[in-house]
């Protein structure tokens, strides 16, 4: 998996494509947001259109540093999430933690309600 990151005022967005998955995505991500959060750069929108596959595992790197970045008053939001990411999140329940997002400006736009989460 690649990540690319970029900022938009306070946001970050990281821009994932290839597969999210154990031994191959789900380190790549975990070190870029552990970076993030070391620089209090709590704001996180990660952008999942190119990600071709993500496994329990890469689920699991998702819930895990929402959580940690939680922790330190900030929030992980999701965008361009594909069908089957959609599935997956909907059989484990998390459609109902995580903001999701069809829209960048929109996502964007949601940081700046003051609220963290839903």
């Amino acid at each position: 998996m690649t990540l690319t990151e970029r900022r938009v005022g306070d946001v970050t967005i990281l821009d994932l494509k290839g597969r999210l998955v154990f031994e191959d995505g789900d380190d790549v991500l975990r070190r870029a947001i552990n970076g993030l959060v070391e620089q209090g750069r709590t704001k996180i929108l990660l952008n999942l259109g190119g990600v071709t596959y993500m496994d329990s595992c890469g689920v699991g790197v998702l819930v895990q540093k929402y959580v940690s970045v939680r922790r330190k008053g900030g929030d992980v939001r999701l965008l361009h999430m594909t069908q089957r990411g959609r599935h997956l999140m909907g059989i484990t329940k998390l459609l109902d933690v995580f903001q999701i997002f069809d829209s960048e400006a929109d996502a964007i736009a949601s940081y700046a309600g003051g609220r963290s989460g839903q």
